[in-house]
């Protein structure tokens, strides 16, 4: 890659440490950082649906206090107030921290197994699917190279290394314009390097300036203005910019409602019996099919199939109508082979084949907390 050098510029460096894993907690933090989206929203608690604090502009700098399932606990000089921010939508310059930071990576199989070990000998603990990121923890020194992971969910095991595309531990990107020209520093008059193309990801590595350190994905460094990249918040898909959460599931408890009882039947699809996956897809393809179909969603039939689809969110992040997805075959962290519908305070409503029938259950419950596997936000 090709390492740009400042020439007296102030630059903000980003990275993840280990502390920022989905489920992770760090306290007595003292990192510097700045907001890199053109308007983030300071709330009373780590949700997107929690009181409005204050909103902090671009370039305005934060002092990270605490770093907890995505989200940071921040302080502002200037006004003395106190919140939390999602931490997409900052960036830290920190030597420590950046000496800390770990890989991410993206799944390319359909469906990759985790091993105990770096051997295919090894047993399978469970499978990830094409879509879900993990977090890099160490590198096999076999002559086939795996990699050490951590999955959403804190399980940890081991992949190979071919199914997994390295990315970097930055916020990411795209390009929002047709074309903007990849510039060797922040100024008009910089020597172009390439052309990046509508939709492009990039990876924002600083700012400053009105503009944006980033990287390709093609690993070429350099600037862009800033007003030219969206960044990809991590409920960009189902927040909007103001930040308010899904409303269109706000009843998905009264309307799932009404078929509790309703008789469970392997292959039924409704609407008066079900099998696990066939309640889900009745359910969102009846009663938000609009949805879907704005989302240009075509939600597959089986529990392993919609466990591909949509934004992994960790247990603690869970919104009213996340499909969440056990393993339920009798070897805990086996495999996907059951799926429920969350409705929140912890609840998830889904079609038991146990109890013969649609029925509420609490996350929290010892059977179902020991055999979760993942959640997604579609």
């Amino acid at each position: 890659m090709n390492i740009l050098k400042s020439k007296g510029r102030y630059i903000i460096y980003v990275g993840l440490m280990a502390m920022l894993l989905s489920t992770s907690v760090a306290f007595g933090l003292d990192y510097k950082a700045v907001v890199i989206v053109p308007e983030t929203i300071m709330r009373q608690e780590k949700a997107f649906d929690s009181k409005q604090l204050d909103k902090l502009n671009i370039g305005t700098g934060v002092t990270i206090k605490e770093v907890s399932d995505g989200w940071y606990r921040v302080g502002v000089s200037d006004t003395q107030s106190e919140g939390w921010i999602s931490s997409d939508e900052v960036v830290i310059y920190d030597d420590l921290f950046m000496e800390n930071s770990l890989k991410k990576g993206d799944v390319t199989a359909s469906v990759l197994n985790v091993r105990l070990g770096p051997s295919t000998d090894n047993t399978r603990i469970t499978q990830i699917c094409r879509g879900d990121t993990v977090t890099i923890i160490n590198t096999s020194d076999t002559p086939e190279k795996w990699y050490e992971v951590i999955l959403s969910n804190n399980i940890k095991g081991w992949v190979h290394s071919d199914y997994i595309k390295i990315t970097y531990n930055f916020p990411k990107g795209n390009v929002n314009t047709d074309s903007i020209i990849l510039k060797q520093e922040p100024s008009d008059d910089a020597a172009h390097i390439v052309q990046l193309k509508k939709d492009e990801i990039v990876y924002i590595k600083g700012y400053v300036e009105g503009c944006y350190n980033v990287i390709t994905s093609a690993d070429i460094e350099g600037w862009v203005e800033s007003k030219y990249i969206t960044v990809l918040r991590i409920d960009a898909a189902n927040v909007n910019r103001a930040g308010y959460s899904r409303e269109v599931f706000n009843d998905i408890d009264t309307i799932t409602a009404k078929y509790l009882g309703k008789r469970y039947s392997y292959g039924g699809n409704g609407p008066n019996s079900f099998d696990c996956s066939g309640f889900t897809s009745y359910i969102l393809k009846t009663y938000y099919g609009e949805y879907l179909k704005l989302k240009g969603i075509n939600l597959p039939r089986t529990a392993s199939s919609q466990a591909t689809l949509g934004t992994p969110v960790s247990r603690a992040n869970l919104q009213k109508g996340d499909l969440v997805f056990f393993d339920t075959a009798g070897r805990i962290g086996d495999n996907i082979g059951h799926v429920g519908i969350y409705i929140g305070d912890g609840k998830i409503i889904h079609a038991s084949s146990s109890r013969a029938r649609i029925v509420i259950d609490n996350l929290s419950d010892s059977y179902y907390a020991a055999r979760f596997m993942k959640a997604v936000r579609l």
